[in-house]
């Protein structure tokens, strides 16, 4: 039994040891983010039309541009250039027509755009060639170390790094002599993976050039195969190589594309172990699944407390400009699960974990995104809700009523249990959601509930369409008294709509019905009563 209590003993010393080893560390991931002077170079012109099924226009490019310059970002890029005349070009010349500021424009352009032989080609140099012939004096040359067609047995990393610096030349004395030159490791990944040597040699070239001759710094990206440790490893490798050389003001922007769900994850993690910043688009719409995108990151650096990027871009406005872009962009509002800028983001969920354990619900322990960007919080309605956030959802839905109070608020958590228990699968976040589970739990519907329902719901087609028709079928027997009033009494509404499924007119079923959608209480049915079953019972 001793000999158990010490290994209890010395069990729980290893426990607390390894559980605490994060709390004793100086953080230093948490305190580099925390302190980051993040770069920001904003691809939402590019990025996100990039393998989208709507293609931009001159008008979209132009609303993309307008939520940039919100945002506060210094650097964008306006095209990627190719042989082909692209929408992008066309919406340059408009910027250039209107005497547009394109100092902080950049543009994307291949390192070479031609192989004969396994052996890049000086020329042509198209891309080069559209930013002089639009202005735009920043760059970023993009360039593989593992292109099938290059023979890199005789285009060596000498080699490439000579074609590089000449390039670099061309920029300088044709763009400008202080143009902002960026060099994009395209397959980063895949060279460490298998040719780790030659990222070596051309981060070594770039960081030991003269400090009058070097440019800007590096960027990389990652299509989403590899994991978080992996880039950790190849970021803090790249980053110390520049420091060891003298380059510690030298850029390392990181670009993370998604594919399994770890993007935001990883661009933070090169962001803690040595990139300097990020080029991406303010929402996460781009290639394949998306990207890592400026909002998210951002935000993200934020609730770790940095307060050096809030003096730098209006982040308030960072959520509403990656919603403006999702829906430039696609046409539709983000996915309602987005993290931070979807619908569903900033609801309320669990009462007692967002306060905290506190007696108040409406507090919130730790960084409130909805306080920072200064919205309010919602309270989603789920089996999750306690009474306290159902009475606060009522007034947040449907204004003030002596109704809405705590013991409603757990009549309406306690109604949920029931429909549950009972097999009825009910949605209650909605405005007709909530008010039929208010009804069911014994409230009476009130005339402003069912304004505010009419007034807000949206249906699908379909349903718009069959509640047009019972329309027609109501105007019938609303005239019927005389008077088209929208108002028609008991007896007539039963041989109108209820006949088919009621037995008869006095029966208690019967009564009890007619009784429900009269929420007035006034003896007659009102359209504005019937049409919010209609719409509640399309909606389910």
């Amino acid at each position: 039994m001793a000999e158990t209590r010490m290994n209890e003993d010395s069990d729980l010393e290893n426990f607390l040891k390894e559980a605490n080893a994060f709390r004793r560390n100086p953080k230093k991931k948490f305190k580099k983010l925390k302190e980051l002077d993040m770069f920001v170079l904003d691809n939402s012109l590019r990025e996100t039309k990039v393998a989208s099924v709507y293609a931009h226009t001159v008008t979209s490019k132009r609303a993309i541009w307008s939520e940039i310059k919100k945002c506060g970002f210094q650097y964008y890029f306006v095209e990627s250039f190719t042989s082909d005349t692209r929408i992008g070009e066309l919406f340059l010349e408009e910027l250039i027509s209107q005497k547009e500021d394109l100092s902080g424009a950049f543009g994307f352009a291949d390192l070479w755009e031609k192989v004969v032989d396994g052996i890049p080609q000086p020329e042509p140099q198209v891309g080069l060639e559209k930013c002089k012939k639009f202005g735009i004096n920043h760059v970023m040359l993009e360039f593989d170390l593992m292109y099938h067609k290059i023979d890199y047995n005789r285009f060596n990393m000498k080699k490439l790094c000579k074609f590089m610096e000449d390039r670099f030349k061309w920029i300088r004395a044709n763009l400008s002599p202080e143009s902002l030159i960026l060099v994009n490791f395209r397959d980063f990944s895949s060279t460490l993976e298998n040719e780790p040597a030659r990222v070596w040699e051309v981060v070594r070239f770039l960081a030991t050039l003269p400090p009058q001759e070097r440019i800007l710094g590096i960027a990389y990206e990652d299509l989403g195969k590899s994991i978080m440790d992996q880039m950790e490893v190849w970021t803090k490798a790249v980053r110390k190589e520049m420091d060891r050389c003298g380059w510690e003001a030298g850029q390392l922007l990181v670009h993370i594309h998604e594919q399994w769900g770890l993007g935001n994850a990883t661009n933070l993690e090169c962001l803690a172990s040595g990139a300097t910043g990020i080029w991406a688009g303010v929402c996460s719409e781009g290639a394949a699944l998306g990207h890592a995108d400026s909002c998210t990151t951002l935000l993200n650096l934020i609730r770790l407390g940095n307060t050096v990027v809030q003096e730098r871009y209006n982040c308030k406005y960072l959520r509403e400009a990656a919603i403006n872009v999702t829906k430039i962009t696609t046409g539709e509002l983000p996915f309602k699960r987005t993290p931070i800028y979807g619908d569903r983001a900033l609801d309320m969920v669990f009462g007692f974990i967002h306060s905290a354990m506190k007696d108040d619900p409406t507090t919130y322990d730790g960084f409130d995104i909805a306080k920072f960007l200064g919205v309010e919080r919602t309270v989603r309605v789920t089996t999750m809700a306690n009474g306290d956030m159902l009475c606060m959802k009522l007034h947040e839905v449907f204004g003030v009523d002596d109704q809405f109070n705590e013991e409603m608020g757990n009549a309406m958590k306690q109604q949920i249990l029931v429909n549950a228990t009972e097999g009825r699968r009910e949605e209650y976040d909605s405005a007709a959601g909530l008010a039929i589970l208010f009804d069911q739990a014994g409230g009476q519907l009130t005339p402003a509930m069912a304004n505010a329902i009419n007034e807000s719901t949206e249906n699908q087609p379909r349903i718009e369409a069959l509640i047009a028709e019972v329309k027609v079928e109501w105007d019938k027997w609303d005239a019927a008294d005389g008077s088209a009033d929208d108002k028609i009494p008991f007896d007539n509404f039963y041989n109108g709509f209820m006949t088919p499924y009621f037995g008869c007119y006095r029966c208690e079923d019967t009564q009890q019905g007619l009784k429900a959608l009269d929420m007035d209480d006034d003896g007659w049915i009102d359209w504005f009563e019937f049409k919010f079953y209609l719409v509640w019972a399309g909606r389910q």
